[in-house]
Formats: structure tokens, C-alpha cells, sequence
């Protein structure tokens, strides 16, 4: 094979993975998973919370750094990248739920350049992509309204760089991905299915909810004031009945002859919880979690000492990577759909190269790993000390109490006294 079969075009560009249908997925013994469920799964607040988990990092912490040897292309590109990052990125990652997303591209003018402003939000299942040799050209979108025609709706076109497609989990789909909601969705479908565990939860709550109790009458009848003759029965549970809404009761003391009230209510004894019926719920919350990629490291506070800090590390740091990687694939289409096409535009064909490098996410997470090391060296030496008897090392009082000059120091567990 000669260098130019090397440099070429992917002889695999127009592949596409065995088995995919689209939105919708099958598997054995599961549900289906379309996008009328992910619907259904952006209605529920935890879903929501996981979305965030994995959105808000990637959207507060991510860097970017720029290299070219043309500073007017340097400056260009960071203008317009941190425009992008604070206006659209965040519309951009709805490929996070969706397993891809479409947007129309707005440009503005500045100083005679043309640049970046924003996109805007089109619905991932009204559109699909073209391609042409295997490389992304743009997408359709129906349900466009014609001009002069109320009622009429047509299929648009929206090649690049006038439209914006973006791409979560890729490796499943060239240009559909999937969805990051298709590992969640059995413990999601668990908990909302007829006879699920929300179901199960609010019928033992619903069963709980009323006073109910036990009333005990008089065999025969009472006569109202009316004069209607009424069963001592039916009285009884009226009576039981109308205390469901809440309510007092006034009932005659009369005794029978063996001296038992022949009119006594009993109010029922309290029930307990059934034994799994929380710990069930809690555990359907850490498989969407999971399922959605976040270990329980990150959404939950965990406790103990410095060991217990330790083993979390391992989980939370691989949660940051695959969001690094998430980052990258997000300005990777950035630049290759809108930012290219503006240097072109701007600067000639003939333009210094650049390349965008992404960073800050793994970053956090070696200044996290620098920290528990410090942390559990600390840790070492105080209980050295312990053994010793001499008490807490100097650095350990230090990190905790102050720096010696009368200013507080700052550390993971906040500024300190």
C-alpha cells in the first residue's frame, strides 16, 4: 500500500453498524427504546439531575487552548469559541439525551468579519442527516411552514456550515449516535411501568393515607328524626367513611347489660413500612445513575477518612475522562462545521494552520489526585505520630488551623479559621 491509499479517504466512510434502526433500539427481554420514550424519561426529575451531572462540568470547566503561529487567527478563534461555549454549547449537548443534535447557525458581523452568534434549537427527531461519500453535508428538517401558506409544511435543507450537527456516543452511530438514557432506561421503566415501584410506593401510601379504624354498634335499626328507620350498620360506616376526610365523632355513652358501650370506635394501630420498600427505590435511583454513567461517587457525599476518599477517586476520575472525551468530540464538530469555514472566509484559503486542544476537566482531576496524595500522606504521618505519642504533626495542625500568620488556609474542605 503506497502513501497515497494511506493519506486518503476513509474506505469505510459510508459503514454503518449492523443491527441500529434508528431511534428505535430492541434487545431481548427489554422494552423498546424509541424516542417517544426518551420523552416520557426527560419528564422525570432524576433524569433531569443526571443530565446535569454530566452537562455542568463539561460546561463550567472546560478550556481550551489555541495554537497558530497567526495571532490575528488566534484571537479570532478565542472570541468566537468562548462565544460558542456560553451561548450554545449547552444547546448543542442535547445530543447528550438525544443521541444527536440539530441546530441552524446564526452569523453576525463584527468589524467587517464575519463571526460566530448563536444556534438555534431544532428538535433532534424532525431532522436527518445527508452525507455524501460518507462525509456529513448537512441535514433535512420537516415540518418547515412555506411562505404564503399557512397550512402547508414542506422538508427544508441545511447544508454546513449553516447548520450545526452534533453527535453523542458516535461509536454506536456515524451520524445518529445513541442516547446516553439507553443504559437508564430498564430501572427507569422498572420504577414508572404499571405495577412498577412508583406504583407499588403509592398504593401502600394511598391504602395508609386514611384513618379508617374499626366501629362497633348495636345490632338493628335508628330512627332519625325524620323518622326513618336506618341500619346501625350503614350508620357505622357512614361514619367511617366520612372520617377519611377528617372529622370528630360524638357517640352515646349507652352500656349494654354486660356493661360494653353499644356504640365504640377503635382507631386502627399504625402500619409499618414493608421491610425493602425504600432501600427497592434506592436502588432503582443508582442503576438510572449508573446506567446513565455516573457512579455513586459523584452523586452522592460520601463519608469516612481518608481511605474511604481514596477509593472514591478511582470511579469519579473515570467519570471526568469520558467527559473530557465528550468535550473533545464538541469542538471537534465545532471547528469542523463552523469554525473552519470562518477562518476560510476571513483569513484566505491560504491560512496559517491552527489546532483548538481542549483541557481543564482532566486537569481538576490531577489537582483532586495531587491533593489525595497530599492527603493521605498527612494522613500517614498523623497516625505515626499517634503510635508515637507525640501528638499531631506540625503540617496536619497547620492545614486545619491556620498558616502561621494569622491568615486562614484554603483545602478541599473549605477556608479554614
Amino acid at each position: 500500500m503506497d502513501a497515497k491509499q494511506l493519506l486518503g479517504p476513509a474506505i469505510t466512510a459510508d459503514y454503518m453498524p449492523h443491527g441500529y434502526w434508528g431511534m428505535f433500539m430492541f434487545a431481548r427481554n427489554r422494552p423498546v427504546f424509541s424516542g417517544s420514550v426518551i420523552r416520557e424519561m426527560m419528564s422525570d426529575p432524576r433524569v433531569i439531575f443526571g443530565l446535569w451531572l454530566i452537562k455542568g462540568p463539561i460546561l463550567s470547566n472546560a478550556r481550551f487552548k489555541v495554537e497558530t503561529e497567526d495571532e490575528d487567527i488566534k484571537e479570532f478563534l478565542v472570541a468566537n469559541i468562548t462565544r460558542f461555549w456560553r451561548n450554545s454549547a449547552a444547546r448543542a449537548l442535547k445530543a447528550v439525551e438525544w443521541g444527536y443534535s440539530a441546530s441552524e447557525v446564526m452569523y453576525r458581523v463584527v468589524e467587517g468579519q464575519i463571526h460566530f452568534d448563536i444556534i438555534k434549537d431544532i428538535h433532534s427527531l424532525d431532522c436527518r442527516a445527508v452525507t455524501k461519500g460518507g462525509i456529513l453535508i448537512g441535514f433535512t428538517v420537516r415540518d418547515v411552514p412555506q411562505k404564503g401558506r399557512d397550512a402547508a409544511r414542506q422538508k427544508m435543507f441545511i447544508g454546513i456550515p449553516k447548520g450545526f450537527w452534533h453527535i453523542h456516543w458516535r461509536d454506536r452511530h456515524p451520524w445518529y449516535g445513541l442516547s446516553r438514557l439507553f443504559g437508564a432506561h430498564i430501572p427507569w421503566w422498572e420504577a414508572w411501568s404499571d405495577g412498577g415501584y412508583r406504583d407499588i410506593r403509592r398504593l401502600w401510601f394511598h391504602k395508609n393515607a386514611f384513618e379508617g379504624g374499626v366501629m362497633y354498634h348495636p345490632p338493628g335499626i335508628t330512627r332519625t328524626k325524620e323518622g326513618i328507620a336506618v341500619s346501625n350498620k350503614d350508620l357505622a360506616r357512614e361514619m367511617i367513611e366520612k372520617k377519611r376526610t377528617g372529622g370528630t365523632l360524638t357517640l352515646p355513652n349507652t352500656m349494654s347489660s354486660d356493661g360494653i358501650r353499644s356504640w365504640e370506635y377503635a382507631p386502627p394501630a399504625p402500619n409499618s413500612i414493608p421491610a425493602g420498600l425504600l432501600e427497592y427505590g434506592n436502588s432503582l435511583k443508582e442503576e438510572l445513575f449508573e446506567g446513565m454513567g455516573i457512579p455513586p461517587e459523584v452523586f452522592e457525599g460520601g463519608g469516612g477518612g481518608f481511605g474511604a476518599a481514596t477509593g472514591r477517586q478511582v470511579p469519579e476520575e473515570a467519570f471526568f475522562s469520558v467527559l473530557q472525551e465528550m468535550v473533545q468530540w464538541l469542538i471537534s464538530d465545532a471547528d469542523q462545521q463552523i469554525f473552519r469555514h470562518l477562518v476560510r472566509m476571513n483569513f484566505g484559503d491560504d491560512h496559517a494552520k491552527y489546532e483548538i486542544i481542549p483541557f481543564g476537566l482532566t486537569a481538576k482531576a490531577e489537582e483532586r489526585e495531587d491533593q489525595m496524595k497530599e492527603d493521605v500522606r498527612q494522613a500517614q504521618a498523623a497516625e505515626a505520630s499517634r503510635l508515637a505519642g507525640t501528638g499531631m504533626p506540625t503540617e496536619m495542625s497547620n492545614r486545619f488551623q491556620g498558616n502561621g500568620n494569622g491568615k486562614a488556609t484554603t483545602s478541599p474542605l473549605g477556608p479554614s479559621a
